[in-house]
């Protein structure tokens, strides 16, 4: 989607959600509505990748290397910005505003039903792609995933005007949201370089796949024109199973390391496509955060991935 249209979408919800209480019906329709939407989004995001032929044919030959190199990513990410809250304290912070919120947040980590509805939309979609889906349908799959954003980033933005010690928690947090981005793409290249060296790849090579941040699309395609296809591929298949696995384990992170630990995950996609799932398993207070990180993430991967790949 358009960032354009992203912020649109995003800060209009915000508008509205200012001048409504949260207990009126409509922010709770939306709440509803964007549960919905979620499931929508995510069935189709499962059958765009089970009906995706090339995924599948590069599973054999780098499809171990990259779920190593998407995992191990996910962890130093996680881990970068764990030990800065420690340090900053930062989860006090972003709840001190309210203490409603804290205990929100601590009852959405202990429902397991949101992890299991999100796993399970993943894997039907898998399934129904590779199974049902021949790969004609991608244009209709992502018009799909386009409508299901558009109406989860309203929702979200709905909650978030609506809340309003967000404001000021984010006011209290000032310079400290720039620095989480940071400290996410710290981890995703350190933690793509070590593995590298294991594969033998240049530290170069390493941390241009890891720059990609989960954004396949664009960091696959860059390699493969800046350097060679077999790294291009390697680069797409490892952001791919990064937005992956930040379905699967956003709410384990959440609920074990913290509300904000659950966006370093996904990467720049928590400017968009994992957003709504941020706010799921964080809360409210933890989406523009995210939506900053992913922003500033998807900003620098053009032009990290060439500098990587020039050393």
């Amino acid at each position: 989607m358009d960032f354009y249209l992203i912020i649109f979408f995003l800060f209009t919800g915000i508008f509205l959600g200012f001048f409504l209480d949260e207990k009126n019906y409509f922010v709770k329709f939306a709440d509803l509505i964007t549960k919905i939407g979620l499931v929508v989004l995510l069935l189709a995001m499962g059958a765009n990748l089970g009906s995706n032929e090339q995924i599948f044919r590069q599973l054999g030959e780098i499809g171990f290397q990259a779920f190593i190199f998407a995992a191990v990513s996910i962890i130093f990410s996680v881990l970068a910005v764990v030990i800065f809250v420690k340090i900053m304290d930062l989860n006090n912070l972003l709840l001190g505003a309210d203490p409603d919120t804290e205990a929100e947040i601590e009852e959405q980590s202990a429902d397991n039903t949101m992890t299991i509805l999100i796993f399970s939309s993943v894997v039907l979609g898998i399934l129904a792609g590779y199974f049902l889906l021949n790969g004609g349908e991608a244009n209709f799959l992502d018009s799909i995933t386009n409508y299901s954003l558009a109406v989860l980033l309203f929702g979200v933005g709905i909650d978030i005007g609506a809340s309003r010690e967000i404001i000021e928690d984010l006011r209290l947090m000032g310079w400290k949201l720039i620095v989480i981005p940071i400290l996410i793409a710290v981890g995703s290249i350190l933690g793509a370089v070590i593995i590298g060296l294991i594969f033998n790849f240049s530290a170069g090579e390493s941390a241009a796949v890891g720059a990609g941040f989960g954004w396949y699309s664009l960091s696959g395609v860059l390699i493969s024109k800046l350097h060679s296809a077999e790294l291009g591929s390697l680069a797409f298949l490892t952001n791919v199973f990064r937005e992956l696995m930040t379905v699967m384990v956003l709410p384990v992170v959440a609920k074990y390391f913290g509300s904000l630990a659950a966006i370093a995950p996904g990467g720049a996609t928590t400017m968009d496509v994992t957003l709504p799932l941020v706010k799921e398993s964080g809360g409210e207070a933890v989406v523009i955060p995210a939506f900053i990180s992913g922003a500033v993430l998807s900003t620098l991967v053009p032009i990290l991935v060439p500098l990587f790949l020039n050393f």
